[in-house]
C-alpha cells in the first residue's frame, strides 16, 4: 500500500521532476507535457480527471504520487464583493487568501507561510508567530482554488503575495511556485500582474531578481531607521541604507519600478515632514509609493489617519516628483484588508459565511 506521507506531491516538483518521475515509471518523457497541462491549465484535483492518460498510468501515478487539492473551508464576503478565503491544510494548519473583484478581472492576495516570523507591529499575522512554510503545491493550490470561484467575465489575472507570511523567508518554495504560475508549462500568467511583497530581506533580493521576473513590492512604512526598527524588527538586520543598496542593484526591466508600500499609522509615521524624509530616501530609486491607511484589528495599538492627513502626505510626495497612490482598503469589515489576516475560524452564525 502506498504511504501518502512519503509520496511526492506533483505540484511540489519542477517540470523536470515530473518528467523524471514518469520516466521512472517506464513512460516516455513527452508524457510529462500531458501531466503538466492537467496539473495547471486543467486544474486537475485528482488523477482520475487526466482522461487522455491510460487508466493504467493514472493508477500507477495514484500509487506513486499525490495531488494537494485546496478548497476554502469558509468564505466570507464583504459589501464590496471582496471574499476572504479560509483554507484548512492537511496538517490542520490554517491560512487565508483574499479574492478582490475589479471591473474586468479579479486579484488574489496569496499567502506563503502559516503565520509569520517578521513581527511587524501593525500586522495581525505577525502577532501569530511562525508555524511553517507553505509547500509550492499549497501556494499554487490557492490560485487554482480561486480560479474556480470566478467566471470568464472577470477572470483571475492578478496575484499579489501580500497574504500571510514573508515570501522571501520561503524563497525556495516560492520560486518553484512562481515557475508554475508564470511558466509555459503552468498557468502562464503575466509576469507584470504577479507581485511579490517583502518586508525587505535584503540578502535575498538578488536571488529573487535573478530567478523570477515577477514584480517587486517592499513594505517600507517608515522614512528613518529609528522608527522603522521600532515598527519592523527586520530593520535591525537590514537598515534602510542596506535595503536601498539592494534595491538599486535589483534587476529591473526598463519599464518597471519597485513599489514601496507605506502603511500610514495615525500620529506615528504620517506627518508631512516624514513624507519629505521619505521622498529624500527615494531619490535615485525607480519606484512608486502606495499609501495604505492602517486597517484596525484587535490588539494593534494603532489607529488610521483621517483622509485629510493621507492626502497631505501624498501631496508632499507628489510635489517631490514621486508617483504616490492612495490605496483605499477592501474587505476591512470581514478582516480581509491589508494587515488583518489571522486565519481564525469565525462564529457559526456569521451572516457573511458561505461554507
Amino acid at each position: 500500500m502506498s504511504n501518502p506521507a512519503i509520496q511526492p506531491d506533483l505540484r511540489d516538483l519542477p517540470p523536470q521532476g515530473v518528467q523524471d518521475l514518469l520516466v521512472a515509471l517506464g513512460e516516455k518523457p513527452f508524457r510529462a507535457r500531458q501531466v503538466l497541462r492537467w496539473l495547471y491549465l486543467g486544474g486537475a484535483r485528482d488523477f482520475a480527471e487526466m482522461t487522455d492518460l491510460s487508466k493504467n498510468l493514472r493508477a500507477r501515478l495514484a500509487q506513486t504520487a499525490r495531488l494537494t487539492d485546496l478548497a476554502p473551508a469558509e468564505i466570507h464576503t464583504s459589501a464590496d464583493g471582496t471574499r476572504k478565503l479560509l483554507y484548512e491544510l492537511e496538517d490542520g494548519a490554517r491560512i487565508e487568501g483574499v479574492l478582490i473583484p475589479e471591473e474586468d478581472h479579479h486579484t488574489l492576495c496569496v499567502s506563503s507561510q502559516v503565520g509569520c516570523r517578521m513581527g511587524c507591529k501593525f500586522c495581525r499575522t505577525g502577532a501569530l508567530g511562525f508555524t511553517r512554510h507553505l509547500r509550492p503545491a499549497e501556494i499554487v493550490g490557492q490560485v487554482l482554488a480561486a480560479r474556480r470561484l470566478v467566471d470568464q467575465a472577470r477572470p483571475l489575472t492578478n496575484l499579489v503575495f501580500m497574504g500571510m507570511g514573508e515570501p522571501l523567508d520561503n524563497l525556495d518554495h516560492l520560486l518553484v511556485a512562481l515557475g508554475h504560475i508564470l511558466g509555459e508549462h503552468g498557468l502562464q500568467m503575466s509576469q507584470r500582474r504577479v507581485t511579490i511583497s517583502t518586508v525587505g530581506l535584503a540578502d535575498r533580493l538578488a536571488d529573487l531578481g535573478a530567478n523570477s521576473p515577477a514584480a517587486l513590492a517592499v513594505s517600507l512604512n517608515a522614512p528613518n531607521d529609528a522608527l522603522r526598527s521600532r515598527l519592523m524588527p527586520v530593520n535591525r538586520r537590514f537598515s534602510l541604507a542596506t535595503l536601498k543598496a539592494a534595491l538599486l542593484a535589483y534587476p529591473l526591466k526598463p519599464t518597471r519600478r519597485v513599489t514601496l508600500e507605506y502603511v500610514l499609522l495615525g500620529g506615528v509615521n504620517d506627518r508631512p515632514e516624514q513624507a519629505l524624509e521619505l521622498a529624500m530616501w527615494c531619490r535615485g530609486l525607480k519606484c512608486k509609493v502606495n499609501l495604505i491607511p492602517f486597517n484596525p484589528h484587535e490588539g494593534a495599538g494603532f489607529q488610521a489617519p483621517d483622509e485629510a492627513t493621507v492626502l497631505a502626505f501624498q501631496r508632499v510626495l507628489i510635489d517631490n516628483n514621486l508617483t504616490a497612490l492612495f490605496r483605499r482598503s477592501r474587505g476591512a469589515e470581514i478582516g480581509a484588508a491589508c494587515g488583518q489576516l489571522a486565519a481564525r475560524a469565525t462564529a457559526e452564525d456569521d451572516e457573511d459565511r458561505e461554507d
